[in-house]
């Protein structure tokens, strides 16, 4: 007995070792990071700018990333199509960048998104992604008035009713609108409508699959009185009126005999959350709890349950509506978790077993997150209840996974707690010189982070400074913060309503309120049954360090690689920078620690050992990030020109202000023109000819090359009037003695480029020889000027198996070149601008705020013209990967 006792003992030792070791591997080898963007503001509208600092952590303890040197940021619009993609560079973590909100930009929830190449390996919802208003006045002056009435049977019928106003409120009526109703991409309704005198239109449509069709828009056409036609899109949230209600038992199962804590969240068809109140009965009839809704529909419970029994919850919503729903089977035999999260010092767990399961077995209580473990313990299960004191202080903040494992490491019960932890979170402190302050005067702005205690309080910080009188923000407006980014949202798998709301005055309640989201969401865990099997999840985008270019050379048209094969690389950027390489045995090549903008494009050729050209180049392209589901669909405001209507007059009066003193442009939308047939000049619409597109001597497009030559040196002989070759270098027979300029795309080379380029990969060419049109080029075109246009992949005839050998053309994309903030100076000798009204939204953005050993920084800005209370918002992290952030109010007189 003894002998094996202690033979079992040793071997649960083993497997408590062999676990900890493939969680310590795990976390070693698959890190998680997280992103958080810090923006200017909450909301936006055409013509403006997106400001944002980017920060990307690592790890449990949210450390600054050293991993990922890459960022992309993406705006995806309404139709969750990417209107604009960036790829900033990440130093040490942190990165800063903007968006240009085009005037032809649609009103609409739009999203913003960010990530890395190694956070695609893993789920999505770890990504960053906010909904994003942004309004149009620029070139839609309607605002909708949007409401909705539904009727439940077998099908959903929806009754929608939508006003047209403009800016001043007055109806817009008899204008023709069509409407097209789209669900998950299906569309079940359309029609067309005119204006009444109030300028309403009314529209029923059907949902006639309910169980599948669940959101969607409305796509509105619209034909104003002055003959513009607008389009707008409206978010469809639901077709149902009926509110549910869901119940999630503390550690996944309902186990008889154990006192067990039951949260639920009831809501409403749209996704958020709904008040109810409401009792627990058994199937005998008798009441056994009573429950009610404590913040954002959710709210818990307690009980014990009984081994074959029913319960039944009733309850009431706050509309007046009932329903009655059949808790979780009961469960004879299991094991069950009990948390109390509520102590300062200490975390809880109890662990329960049913009296059949309790044979004095070993079990151990885990804590960790993505495989760092906080805190491992076993204990003796000699009766029913196990409990572990786990102190708080070796746990960080943010979500924490805590499992109940057997004596052979299997999973028995688990969930999810939300460490608020003091001393996880960086002290900020923000203060100005003065209170109160008179237009464009200077304001001093003074931070201090950290504590005295610190060994280091240096940290990476940015601020914002908006004008609240002209960007009102209330407790509806979802802007989001850095804490309920890196610590809850990125953890958490699905919708999280107001999620910035448990980190305002933290205090029992909300400690409270904090774990029923804990135990009504799913979370990011890891699969123990992969982890014990070592089953290593699937790594497909591996950490960018850089921008390279790489791939691999075989022989022509086979998949034979072709070692000490020389590449060469040509940016037209820059036609003087041309590197080499030589591919390894297995014929791969890789050019790394480029510095290029978006673009530009590269010439990639490739020779044999021998010099000879009769090879393929198979380069790297990791396929861009599709457009996911947007788990935030309830965030969508229904009218967005309308919800921000004070900020599109404060903007427009804004933007009138610096066209005046040409600081800004208007876009001049055209009316659309329907094209029955192909203008000649449209074949070289992509031409970088400073005459303008087609304006040459001769011009031959794709279909005059498709002759099958090797390079384009050799098709275009013969082919151009008053050109002639010399050993491959083009001279118009106007200058015998000066070669002719070749511009490829916007790119000046040298005449024998010609023979590097490849014909199939060229849409245009534009010969100039007179006068008339090689003036423009000054010296450079005294020769003549042959401009070559590459194709953009929408002028047909493109193949890509039609390449030249050794020779292809690469256009990856590049870092974009981040723009800097207008900042005034009213301490500058008085210019030409001087008399403009300063009538600024975001009075300031500071995205590279470092403070200093002693944990100081500081910076200024001048105040605008207008009276108001600004809003001085500063977030970060400091070398801790502690997250702070700090709001700072100063009035304007």
């Amino acid at each position: 007995m003894f002998l094996f006792s202690l033979k079992a003992t040793y071997a649960q030792e083993g497997a408590i070792a062999g676990v900890l070791e493939k969680l310590g591997k795990y976390a070693e080898n698959y890190p998680r990071e997280k992103v958080y963007l810090h923006m200017d503001k909450p909301y936006y509208t055409v013509g403006d700018d997106i400001w944002f600092k980017g920060y990307v952590t690592i790890g449990a303890y949210n450390y600054l990333s050293g991993l990922s040197k890459i960022l992309y940021v993406d705006l995806i619009n309404p139709d969750e199509k990417i209107v604009q993609s960036i790829r900033v560079p990440l130093i040490s973590g942190v990165t800063m960048g903007d968006f240009q909100l085009a005037d032809s930009l649609a009103e609409g929830n739009y999203r913003i998104r960010a990530y890395t190449n190694w956070m695609r390996n893993f789920d999505s919802d770890g990504f960053f992604d906010r909904v994003l208003p942004i309004g149009n006045a620029r070139t839609d002056s309607l605002l909708t008035h949007s409401s909705f009435f539904y009727e439940n049977s077998p099908v959903h019928t929806v009754n929608a009713e939508i006003t047209f106003t403009d800016a001043k409120g007055g109806p817009m009526a008899d204008m023709d609108v069509n409407y097209e109703v789209v669900m998950e991409e299906r569309n079940i309704g359309r029609g067309r409508e005119k204006t009444d005198e109030q300028g309403r239109i009314g529209f029923d449509f059907v949902n006639k699959q309910p169980f599948n069709l669940k959101t969607g828009k409305i796509k509105l056409t619209v034909l104003t009185p002055q003959d513009q036609t607008i389009r707008k899109v409206i978010p469809l949230k639901t077709t149902s009126q009926t509110p549910s209600i869901q119940f999630f038992p503390e550690s996944g199962h309902l186990v008889a005999g154990n006192l067990a804590k039951v949260a639920f969240k009831a809501l409403h068809p749209d996704g958020l959350g709904i008040d109810a109140v409401g009792y627990l009965e058994d199937d005998k009839g008798v009441r056994i709890a009573e429950f009610e809704t404590a913040h954002a529909g959710m709210g818990n419970f307690s009980f014990i349950p009984q081994a074959g029994s029913t319960y039944t919850a009733k309850l009431t919503y706050e509309d007046g509506g009932k329903a009655e729903q059949v808790l979780p089977a009961v469960q004879a035999s299991g094991y069950a978790l009990a948390v109390n999260n509520e102590l300062e010092k200490q975390v809880f767990v109890q662990a329960f077993a049913s009296d059949d399961l309790v044979k004095g077995q070993q079990l151990m209580v885990l804590l960790q997150r993505h495989g760092t473990v906080f805190y491992a313990s076993k204990g003796k299960l000699t009766k029913n209840e196990l409990v572990f004191s786990i102190p708080r202080e070796h746990l960080p903040a943010g979500v924490v996974q805590v499992t109940l494992l057997s004596p052979e490491m299997k999973p028995l019960a688990e969930r999810a707690i939300f460490n608020i932890s003091e001393q996880s979170m960086l002290p900020i402190s923000v203060s100005t010189d003065q209170q109160v302050y008179g237009p464009r005067q200077k304001v001093a702005v003074q931070i201090t982070t950290g504590q005295e205690a610190d060994s280091s309080r240096i940290a990476v910080l940015s601020a914002a400074v908006v004008d609240l009188a002209k960007v009102p923000i209330d407790s509806t407006t979802r802007e989001g913060n850095i804490y309920a980014s890196l610590l809850l949202s990125s953890d958490i798998k699905g919708y999280i309503e107001n999620p910035e709301y448990y980190f305002e005055n933290q205090d029992l309640s909300k400690r409270r309120q904090l774990d029923n989201v804990m135990l009504t969401q799913g979370w990011s865990r890891i699969s123990w049954q992969d982890l014990m099997v070592d089953k290593i999840p699937a790594i497909t985008y591996p950490p960018e360090q850089d921008l390279r270019i790489s791939g691999l050379v075989t022989k022509r048209g086979s998949k034979t690689p072709v070692p000490n094969a020389t590449v060469t690389i040509l940016s037209t950027s820059n036609v003087t920078a041309i590197v080499d390489t030589v591919t390894d045995e297995q014929g791969r090549f890789a050019f790394d620690r480029l510095l290029f903008f978006d673009d530009t494009k590269f010439v990639v050729q490739a020779r044999d050992e021998r010099g000879r050209k009769h090879v393929d180049i198979h380069l790297d392209e990791s396929p861009r990030q599709q457009v996911t589901r947007n788990r935030n669909t309830p965030d969508a405001t229904i009218d967005v020109n309308q919800s921000i209507s004070a900020y599109l007059k404060n903007t427009q009066e804004q933007f009138q202000e610096m066209e005046k003193y040409g600081l800004k442009e208007k876009s001049i939308l055209l009316q659309e023109v329907k094209v029955t047939r192909e203008a000649s000049k449209n074949k070289v619409k992509h031409s970088s000819n400073l005459n303008g597109p087609g304006n040459a001597d001769q011009v031959l497009t794709a279909e005059d090359l498709t002759m099958g030559c090797s390079s384009l040196a050799i098709c275009l002989q013969g082919r151009l009037v008053g050109v002639m070759f010399r050993n491959g270098i083009p001279y118009s027979t106007r200058s015998f003695d000066q070669p002719m300029q070749v511009v490829m795309d916007g790119m000046f080379m040298e005449g024998d480029a010609l023979a590097m380029i490849n014909p199939f990969d060229v849409e245009t060419i534009e010969v100039l020889r007179g006068i008339g049109n090689t003036a423009i080029y000054g010296s450079r075109g005294s020769g003549g000027v042959i401009i070559i246009t590459t194709k953009r992949g929408d002028g047909g005839g493109y193949n890509r198996d039609l390449y030249t050998p050794g020779i292809v053309t690469h256009s990856p994309q590049g870092y974009y070149e981040v723009r800097e903030f207008y900042v005034p100076d009213y301490g500058a000798p008085v210019d030409s601008l001087a008399n403009m009204r300063d009538l600024r939204t975001t009075i300031h953005w500071s995205p590279n705020v470092i403070t200093d050993e002693s944990g100081q920084t500081s910076f200024e800005f001048y105040t605008a013209d207008n009276p108001g209370t600004y809003r001085i918002v500063v977030e970060g992290l400091d070398l801790k990967g502690r997250p702070g952030g700090k709001v700072h109010y100063v009035t304007v007189k």
